[in-house]
């Protein structure tokens, strides 16, 4: 993702997805438009311009750029250019968030669908979060199929399982974390036995996943955690945990404050650890790391061979494509 909603007005705001700088800002008619940083007239820095009339204009020539792109105006010289054009990444607003696509000329994949934050979906208590680390996107979606650093960083204990969901598309990655008794660290669980049957459902892109927590087949928590990396070795984490508010104690106030907490809490064991942790060759590995192994595998098919990384992005370069490409993206 580029930035969110409420931070994306008339004035430009520069952003970093994927190792690229951009500005995202505002059009005439209210579309987010994430471009490309800087001016390609004499490359002056985009965000220190204004929005004048719909179109972003230049601070240096006062060179104005629409939603698409397309310089429509020049007024420091005698005619616009043939063809002069600021690059425009898809983009896509919905979430909280304007989402993008940067590298390819169009999406190879749709923006996430996580329709628990619908107004029309049953009432919930909802928190977002963001957090920044130095671990790699690829490090940070990989934890949740990593099924033995549960009981070791997180204290969560029991007889933990792993099964893989048919494949649905090839953009998609999808396993099932589940025991019959899970036991959680003091204070969080001070029932003898446990809590009871958890499933971690658990969906993933190359940049996104939705995880769904239930308990005893019923669902405590869906959470949306998106990647942005926004240079070599740094990451930005972010999304939302959404609750359903419904009778009894997994629905009360209580437990969703227990849940946030314990959200914050494990987040920061795991950044703790990213901070200086490096990337091994691979090699030593036991059967217990399945679930990583084979998310790297996954995610090698977006990296390697010419396919992207991140917010994702492709290696080479595409065309300049309209604000609209990710709707027009039909194929993913």
């Amino acid at each position: 993702m580029a930035e969110r909603s409420t931070r994306v007005g008339r004035r430009p705001r520069a952003a970093v997805v994927a190792g690229r700088e951009v500005v995202v800002w505002r059009a005439g008619d209210g579309a987010a438009v994430v471009m490309d940083r800087f001016c390609p007239h004499q490359g002056a820095a985009l965000e220190l311009g204004r929005v004048v009339d719909g179109a972003l204009r230049c601070v240096f020539h006062h060179w104005r750029f629409d939603g698409e792109g397309t310089c429509v105006a020049a007024p420091a010289t005698r005619r616009v250019p043939h063809g002069a054009s600021a690059r425009v990444h898809p983009s896509w607003e919905g979430l909280g968030y304007v989402w993008t696509w940067v590298g390819s000329a169009a999406p190879e994949y749709p923006p996430p669908d996580f329709p628990h934050l619908d107004r029309r979906s049953p009432a919930h208590r909802r928190y977002r979060f963001a957090f920044d680390t130095n671990a790699t996107a690829r490090r940070v979606l990989e934890n949740g199929f990593d099924v033995p650093h549960f009981p070791v960083v997180h204290g969560i204990a029991g007889d933990l399982r792993l099964t893989w969901d048919a494949e649905v598309d090839k953009h998609t990655i999808g396993t099932r974390i589940t025991t019959d008794s899970i036991t959680l660290p003091a204070p969080l669980d001070r029932r003898p036995g446990g809590l009871g049957r958890l499933c971690l459902h658990l969906r993933s892109t190359p940049s996104y996943q939705v995880l769904t927590f239930e308990l005893n087949d019923r669902p405590v928590a869906h959470e949306l955690l998106a990647v942005t990396p926004v240079a070599q070795g740094r990451t930005t984490m972010h999304g939302w945990t959404v609750m359903p508010r419904s009778g009894g104690l997994l629905g009360s106030a209580p437990v969703f404050w227990g849940y946030r907490l314990q959200h914050w809490w494990g987040t920061r064991a795991d950044l703790r650890i990213y901070r200086d942790a490096t990337e091994t060759d691979g090699s030593i590995n036991t059967s217990d790391d399945e679930g990583v192994l084979r998310f790297r595998q996954f995610h090698r098919r977006w990296t390697g061979g010419g396919r992207g990384t991140g917010q994702p992005v492709r290696r080479g370069e595409g065309g300049t494509v309209s604000r609209r490409g990710w709707d027009e993206a039909q194929d993913v």
